[in-house]
């Protein structure tokens, strides 16, 4: 390359000398403290956890020699050549078109069965009807704690049809999940009894299967921090080693009995990061028990988180399908499940749903290869530095947990429900001020999108120990005011705020725009127009659409115009114009969950 086109190196320090040119323009002599504040307020945003997201990062962030793929502590996967991931989809045997054989004949690799029916060896038996079982693994999904073992021996009893070597999956055993979601409400020890004597027998009858699942997605959908999600899982992990040693299991049986699953989000870079982090900390735990380097790598099943799914515009779902899937290939996964992006409006999605789930993982590794690269992030400095971060605060919290006596005091104590719904409270505080933006919901939302059925209310448990952890979604509280409003529209006529817009449409647009966001974002209709439209519109709330400086001149008079046309609530879009005769201001910051709620209160909707 030509002298005159080489690209001159640059030192960080020179980097930062740029931005502190372009941050502080307007203070050449600030401090190098006020730089700092300027640094961290404009540059740095932080995770739920209080984790540092910094704008660049350098060699110097990565913590040391990266191990080989393959090796302990198995932070670039558990394997040192590329290979495919399970496609393994989730199949309603109680919904008709949701096959396993459909499945697998259309490009799953694995099958996810879920299983609810009272009758659980028919469903089983029903569920995997003409599935090669030598050929594909099946794993079993059985929230009920009651079915959990009756499934898994009914799985083994038809895995006798094929060679021992090849009855390959994971029986499903979640004992812990269960009780966490049903407040205590049974015999956790007996449970495992039960788990233990399964273990003892699988052991024999199907050597390569697992299983128990240690089943992080039960702190995620009920709010955790990513290393909450993290610490609590490996808690989950060390108490289920325990209880089968403790059961006569050897430690190396144990160990090997488990599978973890874990939720991806769109949040590509934080779901890497916490899939390496989690296989790191579980060898650690490994090697703190005895077990050797190659007994220690964890086998990952990653799903689709559904606290990021929506029910409205739920085709968006499809796009953070998408990105949860691309992280937990490129993160490793084991296996992967992606979820039909209309899970929410349909027992077990529609046909279309379900195929679109499918296709997404196919083409991540038919079409894009992501599966012929290991540890596709390995090195990225940022990654690199945020796997050691989330670590770091996950290894604090499980040693938390562990002088606490472990996870199941602090379910039954009540430590875990209040830690999540501290955390859960955090992060809806963020999307109602839409600083975590949900697209077709907070943001650019479909005011014609049809109006999702009634989700039924969850039954109250009986006999419980402690507040079940149950599962919530990030959209669930905007949802819940917008439909409100539909339930208006479905039976007279949908709420509606007049934008009343001043001054030129350069002036106006950009607010208009924004306030056409924040309304119809809980179901109000909005039309927009000048002031001398109002009367005629048949709206009885208004909100002014302009620029400070078009506010400033006139402002008032066009409060007044409204006022004296009928307006029973006069918004402005935009904070600290201080407009007489206007009611409230709205605008970047502002609750907008609590400004929904209001409105749709002045407009007469019922709550």
């Amino acid at each position: 390359m030509p002298d005159s086109l080489a690209v001159p190196d640059t030192t960080y320090d020179q980097w930062l000398a740029e931005v502190r040119r372009v941050l502080l323009k307007s203070s050449p002599d600030a401090t190098d403290e006020e730089f700092r504040r300027a640094f961290e307020t404009r540059l740095v945003s932080r995770t739920d956890d209080g984790i540092a997201l910094r704008p660049l990062y350098t060699a110097d962030d990565v913590p040391g020699p990266l191990p080989a793929p393959g090796q302990a502590p198995y932070l670039r996967g558990s394997h040192s050549a590329p290979r495919p991931w399970e496609v393994r989809q989730r199949v309603w045997p109680s919904v008709p078109g949701s096959s396993a054989v459909q499945e697998l004949e259309s490009g799953t690799t694995g099958i996810l069965l879920a299983v609810d029916s009272s009758d659980v060896a028919a469903a089983v038996a029903s569920g995997l009807d003409g599935v090669l079982l030598d050929l594909a693994p099946i794993t079993l999904d059985v929230r009920d704690v009651e079915r959990q073992v009756l499934a898994a021996c009914a799985l083994l009893d038809l895995w006798e049809s094929v060679d021992v070597d090849q009855r390959r999956g994971c029986l499903g055993l979640d004992p812990l999940g269960a009780w966490a979601r049903t407040g205590g409400s049974f015999d956790l020890s007996l449970a495992m009894d039960e788990v233990g004597a399964v273990v003892a027998d699988a052991g024999q009858r199907a050597p390569r299967a697992r299983v128990v699942v240690v089943d992080g997605t039960v702190w995620h959908e009920a709010g955790a921090t990513e290393a909450q999600e993290l610490a609590w899982t490996l808690a989950a992990g060390v108490w289920a080693v325990r209880e089968l040693v403790a059961r006569g299991i050897d430690l190396r049986r144990a160990a090997a009995a488990l599978e973890f699953r874990m939720s991806a989000t769109d949040d590509q870079f934080l779901t890497i990061a916490k899939l390496r982090a989690v296989r790191v900390l579980w060898s650690r735990v490994l090697e703190v028990a005895g077990l050797p380097d190659a007994e220690r790598a964890m086998h990952l099943h990653v799903e689709g988180s559904r606290a990021m799914l929506t029910r409205y515009d739920t085709w968006v779902n499809a796009l953070r399908s998408t990105i949860a899937c691309f992280a937990a290939g490129v993160a490793g996964a084991d296996a992967v499940t992606v979820q039909p992006h209309d899970l929410l409006l349909q027992d077990g999605g529609s046909p279309l749903g379900r195929r679109v789930a499918r296709n997404t993982q196919t083409i991540l590794q038919m079409e894009s290869h992501l599966d012929r690269v290991v540890d596709p992030a390995g090195g990225s400095w940022f990654v690199e530095s945020l796997t050691r971060d989330l670590e770091a605060r996950a290894w604090e919290l499980l040693q938390q947990t562990e002088r606490a006596s472990g996870i199941v005091a602090m379910l039954a104590a009540g430590t875990v429900t209040n830690a999540l719904s501290e955390a859960r409270a955090a992060r809806q505080a963020q999307v109602a001020v839409r600083r975590r933006p949900l697209t077709g919901v907070s943001e650019f939302p479909n005011i014609d999108d049809p109006a999702p059925a009634p989700m039924p209310a969850p039954e109250p448990a009986d006999g419980t120990l402690f507040a079940p952890i149950t599962a919530h979604r990030l959209a669930e509280d905007l949802e819940a005011e917008r439909a409100r409003a539909d339930a208006v529209a479905g039976a007279s006529a949908r709420p509606v705020v007049y934008l009343a817009t001043l001054g030129t449409t350069a002036q106006s647009t950009a607010r208009a725009t924004f306030a056409k966001n924040l309304f119809e974002a809980g179901g109000i209709r909005t039309v927009t127009g000048p002031v001398e439209e109002f009367a005629a519109s048949g709206a009885t709330v208004a909100c002014l659409c302009s620029s400070d400086a078009v506010y400033a001149e006139a402002g008032a008079r066009a409060a007044a115009s409204l006022r004296a046309a009928g307006a029973s609530r006069i918004y402005l879009a935009g904070r600290a114009a201080d407009v007489p005769g206007v009611d409230e201001e709205v605008g970047l910051g502002c609750d907008v969950l609590d400004v929904l709620g209001r409105a749709l209160d002045v407009l007469g909707v019922a709550r």
